[in-house]
């Protein structure tokens, strides 16, 4: 799926690297508000790691 979707765009707008969670995003996890928005401050906090290392 990701190269037929990559074939649609430019070689600097492809996506090289990505990681699936073992879980959903929730609220009760933090990582979303009540009206299901992505708290982007939580997910670069908790997830530094693993977007650190897609850069390496």
């Amino acid at each position: 799926e990701v190269d037929r979707a990559n074939g649609n765009y430019a070689s600097v707008e492809q996506i090289k690297k990505f990681a699936i969670l073992d879980h959903d995003l929730s609220v009760d996890s933090g990582e979303l508000t009540p009206t299901l928005k992505v708290k982007r401050n939580v997910i670069n906090d908790r997830y530094a790691e693993l977007f650190e290392s897609m850069y390496e």
